[in-house]
């Protein structure tokens, strides 16, 4: 079923830890419905608090949206993010002055899932860069979906307001083959008539034609998807595969894991 579903920071809800995840944190549920095939819970962790995740039956993608956390040993900051895949258990430890942290996972377990068991860090300076995709766009890439023994995806996009010409706010509307999230991390967004800011998430289903476009001040997000990215499909009948997409601007450069044993 086609649908788009916007979820401020108003209407997040608090609720305990979800399964597979305990330690004395405040969590927020943006997206873990019943009908909702991605769940996003949000983390806030307080100075030398533990967040524990894991082992569970699904894998699990977590970005640090602000401050900085400790894992395995590495400090991670706020643009870095991580992969405790099922099997597999971390502990992240709220740093400085705590830090919040998104954590994103497929409802259900997929089917044929790879095998699993690993813990994978990206420190924010090894996320693979990509400066110029377009006028007033950059982008980077944190998950890549080409890991032997998990398949999820996260990357990162910038929209400065150079992006606003008449051809960039009127382009077509396009749809992709996977549910995703995409998550404002600051700046807004124009979503029809609707302007949303950071906090806000917004879950997309797979085949659901939307667009919306970056505020006067500029745009960021990050957008999860659980699988490998396949078409990219615009309503005026343009389709182009999109992991390949980003493989050719990154001309192969993949981003440079921290592999914990």
């Amino acid at each position: 079923m086609a649908k788009v579903t916007v979820v401020t920071p108003e209407k997040a809800v608090p609720c305990g830890l979800p399964y597979g995840f305990s330690g004395q944190v405040q969590s927020t549920a943006y997206l873990a419905g019943p009908k909702d095939p991605l769940h996003l819970h949000s983390h806030a962790i307080a100075p030398g608090d533990v967040l524990h995740i894991g082992p569970g039956a699904i894998d699990c993608l977590v970005y640090v949206w602000t401050g900085a956390v400790e894992a395995g040993g590495h400090r991670l900051a706020a643009g870095s993010s991580l992969v405790v895949e099922h099997g597999a258990a971390l502990a992240i430890i709220g740093a400085d002055d705590g830090a919040k942290v998104l954590a994103f996972t497929a409802a259900n377990t997929p089917e044929g899932p790879r095998v699993g068991g690993h813990v994978h860090l990206l420190p924010a300076d090894r996320v693979a860069q990509v400066p110029v995709m377009m006028r007033g766009v950059s982008g980077g890439l944190h998950f890549d979906s080409a890991c032997p023994t998990c398949e999820l995806w996260l990357h990162e996009n910038t929209f400065t307001p150079e992006f606003l010409t008449p051809e960039n706010e009127n382009r077509s509307p396009h749809c992709h083959t996977e549910n995703e999230i995409i998550f404002i991390t600051r700046g807004e967004a124009r979503l029809g008539n609707r302007t949303i800011g950071p906090g806000t998430a917004l879950a997309v289903h797979a085949l659901t034609m939307y667009t919306f476009n970056p505020g006067p001040e500029g745009l960021g997000f990050i957008n999860f998807r659980p699988s490998r990215p396949g078409d990219n499909r615009r309503a005026d009948g343009r389709r182009a595969n999109e992991a390949n997409g980003w493989q050719k601007q990154l001309g192969g450069k993949r981003p440079e894991y921290i592999e914990l044993a």
